[in-house]
């Protein structure tokens, strides 16, 4: 799961977007949207098998400022969960190698499902 929460945060970074809500289920909402319209959601059996991926994937962002050794950190604050790439003076595509083996265009396209939810301005039910 860490390298999903980590591959969502350098997606967005990628993409320019570091800020996001941190309601929890405004997130949640969010996160089932991108993931279950994600085409590579099957590389990842653990969440995939998970009777709430979303309450999974949300729990590991909440939980991700804590990790030591982190490519890429959610920090939470002021009513909003702000993207770090940990790895100093690292661009995202520097830092995707960190983060498995999956290409940073695939993180990116798991960020866009995932912000279009908010750029849209309607969270999907």
């Amino acid at each position: 799961m860490t390298e999903v929460i980590e591959g969502l945060g350098l997606g967005m970074a990628a993409i320019g977007e570091t800020r996001v809500t941190s309601s929890k289920a405004d997130l949640e909402r969010a996160l089932s949207h991108a993931w279950s319209s994600w085409e590579h959601k099957s590389d990842y059996p653990l969440i995939e098998r998970a009777q709430k991926p979303d309450n999974e994937l949300w729990s590991g962002i909440s939980r991700s400022s804590r990790r030591t050794n982190a490519a890429v950190v959610w920090r939470e604050g002021d009513g909003r969960f702000v993207v770090d790439i940990a790895l100093v003076n690292r661009t995202p595509e520097e830092a995707a190698r960190f983060v498995g083996d999956r290409p940073l265009k695939e993180w990116t396209s798991l960020a866009e499902l995932f912000l279009g939810v908010f750029d849209s301005g309607e969270v999907p039910v």
